[in-house]
């Protein structure tokens, strides 16, 4: 009787020590997985598009206005925000405000 029992103890400490690996084996892997997400979150994008944008730069003056250079550059039926957007990108401006003296690069299309 003694003898099945310790057969019968070692074979669960066998069992448990299995799935430990197992368990110890898959953090491992998850581990691995989210670092490779989180690398490619942090990896530098691309630029939006392949096709290089043509512009001319502008000087700004008294009473300009972001919006204004827009709506002149946007195509009939565009989306006069989105070239908002772009002029902002295409500048790196940290805002809409435009200071008379300063140039600016402004999307043709």
């Amino acid at each position: 009787m003694l003898h099945r029992r310790g057969t019968a103890r070692a074979s669960a400490i066998a069992a448990a020590s299995s799935r430990s690996v197992l368990s110890k084996g898959l953090i491992v892997a998850l581990l691995a997985i989210a670092v490779v997400f989180g690398w490619s979150m942090l990896e530098p994008r691309t630029a939006e598009s392949a096709t290089p944008v043509q512009t001319v730069t502008y000087q700004v003056q008294a009473g300009d206005t972001l919006w204004q250079y827009a709506q002149e550059v946007t195509p009939a039926g565009g989306d006069v925000n989105q070239k908002v957007d772009e002029i902002v990108r295409l500048n790196n401006l940290q805002s809409t405000g435009l200071k008379p003296g300063e140039s600016i690069v402004v999307p043709i299309d």
